[in-house]
């Protein structure tokens, strides 16, 4: 049994693998938790073959998830990095090893269910899309700010938004804002679900193919009902990615 983590900048998800296939765990928020949200974590015991965890939530934590680790079985955790290929993906990057590891494990996962073209969107504190060709080639991809570090700016950036938008709760018709802060509010949203179908419609151009899209991310369910074309929930792209790695089905 091999125990798949996936540590985000908010959250950390957990997955177990066993005999090939991979079981859901939790999930916990560990930002602004202190050190308690530790408990929170999965018994280890019986102490797994393996742990391995995608990070993005810096070396602090990193060293905190090993040394719980440690204590609970006296395993090490084996942090992967993004490489120039695995899973049958091909990284575009040129140091590959730059490309955040969450984005890289997505993709192999995407790339698991799909084999064909598709775009990958994980949309939470940034919001990250990556295209992937029919060959499993993957051709780049975008990082933007997420909805909330958008309308962070608006406040901070200008004299009149933040002073407008604490009159009234916002207030949205259909797909337009009705006051100040429905219109900052659904204008990030929606700005954040057009470059996703921009996305869609760069990765088709060249063949017409239409390639399959997953949405994933703490925001998710909010770009899905903004997307004006076919997409999938995948809120589980990173551990199916680190399923692939670890050997899975």
């Amino acid at each position: 049994m091999i125990l798949l983590l996936d540590i985000g900048n908010t959250r950390l998800k957990w997955g177990w693998l066993q005999d090939g296939r991979l079981a859901k765990g939790g999930a916990l928020a560990h930002r602004e938790c202190g050190a308690e949200w530790l408990a929170g974590l999965p018994a280890l015991a019986p102490a797994p073959a393996r742990i391995m965890a995608a990070n993005v939530a810096g070396p602090d934590l990193a060293r905190a998830i090993d040394e719980w680790a440690l204590q609970g079985c006296g395993r090490r955790v084996e942090f992967l990095q993004s490489e120039s290929a695995a899973g049958g993906l091909a990284n575009a990057y040129e140091h590959p090893e730059t490309l955040g590891v969450d984005r890289w494990l997505g993709m192999i996962g995407a790339w698991r269910r799909a084999q064909a073209p598709l775009v990958c969107i994980a949309a939470g504190t940034a919001m990250t899309v990556d295209a992937v060709d029919a060959t499993g080639r993957h051709l780049g991809g975008w990082i933007l700010p997420g909805q909330a570090l958008m309308v962070a700016a608006l406040r901070n950036g200008t004299a009149d938004i933040a002073r407008n938008e604490h009159r009234a709760p916002a207030r949205v018709v259909g797909s337009f804002g009705t006051n100040t802060a429905g219109a900052v509010a659904e204008g990030c949203w929606q700005a954040l679900a057009a470059a996703a179908g921009r996305a869609v419609r760069l990765v088709a151009g060249p063949t017409g193919l239409q390639p399959r899209v997953f949405v994933g991310g703490g925001d998710a369910e909010q770009i899905l009902a903004r997307l004006d074309l076919p997409a999938e929930p995948a809120p589980d792209l990173v551990l199916e990615g680190l399923a692939v790695i670890a050997g899975g089905e």
